[in-house]
């Protein structure tokens, strides 16, 4: 495998982490939701923001991990 192969296959994997991470964050903040309102409290979270991750081009020092 060719050293930009790899990059590649190291940056999906970031990516399906994140995905992953941000449906649990909705799930967790949607539990929340449901708890407060049985408390009868106003919600802490809200609508989590969308999150753009850009990572630098041309930059071989560093090594995904």
């Amino acid at each position: 495998m060719t050293q930009e192969q790899l990059m590649k296959v190291k940056i999906k994997y970031l990516e399906d982490r994140l995905t992953t991470m941000e449906k649990s964050l909705s799930r967790i903040n949607n539990i929340l939701g449901r708890f407060q309102m049985t408390e009868d409290k106003p919600t802490i979270l809200t609508e989590l923001p969308e999150v753009d991750i850009k990572l630098a081009e041309g930059n071989e020092d560093y090594e995904l991990i």
